[in-house]
């Protein structure tokens, strides 16, 4: 049964009265909505959770999957199909207009062995790690590469930058191609060309060339990851599914810090240095872009209407494009965030984006077209999906903006050297697997705003910590302790806000959803670099002006970044103290549900695969 059509029970009153029912039922043929969100409910998995007649919030130790097994409404009730059309949406009249397109229903996961479905965490994991390393693995080495391609001061930030900018503005057009032609393909096109350009990266002679490989590694980069993400909520289920995410969060840190060590190593004592980095990260990408296609199972989902929306997606791309630019060169313009070309593509790209989704409404309620991304998707569960989304986008606003100034805190202000620095960052990809492992042990456990919380809340002391670290301090005194803790936000919040957006999220969206989701993560760490580096390099031209020397002025500067980085983190925590109150427990699976797939697990001898979790 197909989403668009999923048959609920309602009292007649309400039925007819909302006007989501009709006497006798009729087939829908209204403008593509494949969600009853305007009729009060959200449809899950074949199940509907009615926001219209239910609390607006959970009940505290009640999880979000009871949630979904609301009983029917009344005992005097009609069953009909719901056509969830808006009051005031038009029907168009038009005999050639395309037949409205419906959600698939959800397909049964593949039967997988357990060992199959950890070489698939394994490899999704890889990805995003590899997304992080590509960010980090040349940080360490641009002094190197300033000198060996004599690159200006002003542009050496974009051989990071245009990695970061087109990762994070072709996510969520890449995750709607994935929905719609494949995520196992998209998967492999992605990690291919990530190689294919950090090889080529590899043999590059100018600052110019080196930059644009890295743009275009980020596209690959883009490409991959929100595919990785529907790869897990397509194979995966109950507990399985918890792992896999946190497994896949772990990715982040473990792939920044491996990428901080590698290009310490390698600057400190091979000849190559930066070359030989790139080109070790593009033979990896080639190995499991192999091991993918032999162990990734081929993709079952298919979507009804392949169109894609083409203009959402210039209008999104574009915005993005542009905002992330200035996000990146504001502060290295000829004047600075005043620099009229900034102030003008700055107005653009908020222009782009706001046109974006006045498409999006425009496409989901006047044409039958399948729109880039769902409105809905910031409605869903009462706005606690678009709070997870906006605690993301600030947490790591603070979260970013620490791992950068730490390392000048390390380098320019301690002076520990390359190796120095690296070594002080190995704490976080430590913490980091083991916050993972807790979060898959406890997300089904321990109520979701508590987890969120506590992450987003540590990652505020670490900021806390730097910023009280004077320029002698004893590394195991306050930055030891700041490294360990600063990844706590970044990987529950990574975690359980995955498991909570795949709950959510219908079949044929969940790689745009989590699109949506790493787009404003890597938006939030933009935001925030550019903002604490703003504020960092003010507070240090006034110490300046009080004739404070370099170094002294620099560590002014510095703390006062750390001390903004915490009040980013602070916000977010309270942001997830108001909105996600009463919010439950996700990934929980029912004892029934559990004694079921081990009965079924044991009758096919390992091989077998329970009811797909709601």
């Amino acid at each position: 049964m197909s989403y668009s059509e999923a048959k609920v029970r309602l009292t007649a009153s309400e039925a007819l009265g909302s006007g989501v029912a009709t006497l006798p039922p009729a087939e829908a043929t209204a403008p593509l909505a494949t969600t009853t969100d305007d009729a009060g409910g959200v449809i899950l998995g074949g199940h509907c959770l009615d926001t219209a007649h239910e609390p607006d919030t959970l009940q505290r130790g009640t999880s979000f999957d009871d949630k979904l097994s609301t009983p029917p409404l009344s005992t005097d009730t009609i069953s009909t199909v719901v056509s969830p059309i808006p009051p005031d949406a038009q029907i168009p009249n038009d005999e050639k207009a395309s037949p409205p397109s419906a959600s698939p229903a959800l397909p049964s996961p593949p039967d997988l062995t357990r060992s199959r479905l950890i070489a698939i965490a394994a490899i999704v994991t890889f990805t995003l790690a590899m997304s992080a390393a590509g960010g980090s693995t040349l940080n360490i080495a641009l002094p190197t590469i300033q000198t060996e391609l004599d690159i200006r001061e002003t542009d050496l930030q974009w051989i990071t930058s245009a990695y970061n900018l087109t990762n994070g503005c072709f996510l969520l057009l890449s995750g709607r191609v994935a929905d719609i032609y494949g995520r196992k393909l998209v998967f492999l096109c992605g990690i291919m060309w990530v190689g294919i350009w950090t090889l080529v990266g590899s043999f590059m002679h100018s600052g110019v060339g080196l930059i644009v490989s890295r743009a275009m590694a980020g596209c690959g980069a883009a490409m991959a990851t929100p595919s990785a993400i529907g790869i897990i909520a397509a194979n995966f289920t109950g507990q399985a599914r918890s792992t896999a995410f946190a497994a896949f969060a772990a990715g982040a840190p473990v792939g920044g810090s491996v990428g901080l060590v590698l290009g310490g190593v390698f600057v400190e004592y091979v000849p190559y240095s930066w070359r030989a980095v790139l080109c070790i990260m593009a033979g990896i990408c080639f190995v499991m872009a192999i091991a993918a296609f032999f162990v990734l199972p081929r993709d079952t989902l298919k979507v009804v209407d392949p169109r894609l929306d083409w203009p959402g997606a210039v209008l999104v791309t574009v915005g993005l494009v542009l905002l992330m630019f200035v996000i990146s060169d504001g502060q290295n313009a000829p004047n600075g965030w005043r620099t009229g070309y900034i102030i003008a593509m700055l107005i653009l790209g908020v222009l782009f984006i706001v046109g974006f989704f006045l498409w999006e409404r425009h496409v989901v309620y006047k044409t039958t077209r399948p729109p880039l991304m769902r409105l809905q998707l910031w409605t869903r569960a009462n706005g606690r999906l678009a709070s997870v989304y906006f605690i993301g986008f600030v947490s790591w606003m603070g979260f970013v903006s620490l791992s950068y100034h730490a390392t000048l805190f390390y380098q320019q202000v301690q002076q520990v050297g390359a190796i120095g620095a690296m070594l002080r960052f190995i704490p976080c990809p430590v913490s980091g697997i083991l916050c993972n492992v807790l979060v898959a042990q406890l997300v089904s456990r321990v109520p979701t705003q508590l987890l969120v919380c506590t992450g987003v809340t540590a990652t505020g002391i670490a900021n806390v910590l730097m910023a009280l670290s004077p320029a002698d301090v004893v590394y195991w005194r306050l930055p030891f302790n700041a490294m360990w803790m600063t990844v706590m936000g970044a990987d529950f919040l990574m975690a359980t806000g995955s498991i909570f957006v795949a709950k959510l999220a219908l079949p044929d969206e969940q790689s745009v959803a989590g699109a949506l989701n790493q787009t404003l993560v890597q938006l939030g760490g933009s935001f925030g670099l550019a903002l604490t580096t703003v504020i960092s390099a003010s507070h240090q031209s006034r110490a300046l002006s009080r004739g404070l020397e370099a170094i002294p002025a620099l560590l002014e500067g510095i703390h006062a970044a750390f001390w903004l980085g915490a009040g980013f983190s602070f916000s977010a925590m309270f942001i997830g103290v108001v909105m996600l109150r009463g919010m439950g427990t996700i990934g929980k699976v029912k004892k029934d549900e559990q004694a079921a797939e081990k009965e079924e697990h044991s009758a096919e001898q390992g091989h077998g695969r329970g009811e797909r979790e709601v």
